[in-house]
């Protein structure tokens, strides 16, 4: 879900060619539901192999991936670990949406109703994890294991320079220190309307957080307090109160005055929340997150030969970005 900023911050629309040679750190969970999402058969059942396991994530994942780096652009994917304590209600709320869904989908009266249904109930488990993980390996693209929120991790890497930028549909990144954070990366320039079945054009923009925070007079605290008056994943908000009434309320108080005289509709203590979004929990990324080399060999027998992938069209893409050593090293 994330924090609802729309309106509040300016993007500027860029070409792919502007993150050329440039390092992005990409939520892997955000990346992998949307292709569970929107990767269906017509019946809206996921793509399998011939052993019946689901390859959608893989499909998704391998192509995007190529492109990515057949446009010079290195990815850095980063995977979600334990959600905070916080966000309990947040994912019962989504639970429930899946049993609604279920229930809907089996009383659906046509084929296209159900399909709609059923891709509102994809679910990300560790054979999805793991796998999509393998893929990575063999392409020699590096990824990161958060030990909690993905979207943080994907952040500071951005506050620490490691990377260009965080890639993310969510604000909720620039809430956890991202510098910059890179919206709608798709080198087609289309995606799907969920539960229409129908494409719009999109074009990449980049959020720049520096400029946004200066023209809009706060600080990156005062920016938290403003997004828990609106809701996250963590609160649901102050009632009445949307995004522009909050700004004019943390230019006028204190935090210390707000948190005392508002009620954000949590379980917890709204300071322990605001803490989290401070210093949440990432781990230290000491290794290098260059890209090596793509593994030939043990990729086309991995989608291919387990995963029923076509032979030919897999090494298409791979010849996009073939090099003499099948190292990716040029991106620096």
């Amino acid at each position: 879900m994330g924090v609802k900023l729309n309106g509040l911050f300016e993007s500027k629309k860029i070409k792919m060619a502007e993150l050329s040679g440039k390092a992005i750190a990409i939520d892997a969970f955000n990346w992998i539901f949307q292709f569970l999402t929107t990767i269906r058969l017509a019946d809206g059942s996921y793509l399998t192999d011939s052993k019946g396991r689901v390859t959608t994530h893989l499909n998704g994942l391998f192509y995007r991936s190529v492109s990515l780096l057949e446009n010079r652009i290195k990815p850095v994917f980063v995977f979600d670990g334990k959600a905070p304590k916080f966000k309990k209600e947040t994912l019962q709320e989504r639970e429930k949406t899946k049993e609604e869904a279920m229930e809907k989908m089996e009383h659906a009266s046509t084929q296209e109703e159900k399909a709609m249904y059923m891709r509102r109930l994809a679910r990300i488990d560790d054979y999805i994890i793991d796998s999509s993980k393998e893929l990575l390996r063999y392409l020699g693209i590096p990824y990161v294991q958060a030990p909690a929120e993905g979207e943080a991790q994907a952040a500071v890497l951005s506050q620490q320079g490691r990377v260009f930028a965080a890639a993310s549909q969510d604000y909720d990144t620039l809430l956890f220190g991202a510098k910059k954070v890179v919206r709608n990366l798709n080198i087609t320039n289309k995606r799907k309307v969920s539960g229409k079945g129908i494409m719009t054009g999109v074009s990449p923009e980049i959020i720049d957080a520096s400029y946004n925070l200066s023209k809009l007079g706060i600080s990156r605290e005062q920016l938290i307090i403003l997004s828990l008056f609106v809701g996250t994943d963590y609160n649901k908000g102050v009632d009445g109160i949307g995004p522009k009434k909050a700004l004019k309320l943390v230019k006028e108080k204190s935090r210390s005055d707000l948190f005392n005289e508002y009620d954000f509709r949590t379980d917890y203590d709204i300071n322990e929340i605001y803490e989290y979004f401070i210093s949440p929990n990432i781990v230290d990324v000491t290794e290098d997150l260059n890209l090596g080399k793509i593994e030939r060999e043990k990729l086309v027998k991995f989608l291919c030969d387990e995963h029923s992938f076509s032979k030919e069209r897999v090494n298409q893409y791979l010849e996009k970005v073939k090099t003499e050593d099948n190292s990716l090293s040029f991106y620096g």
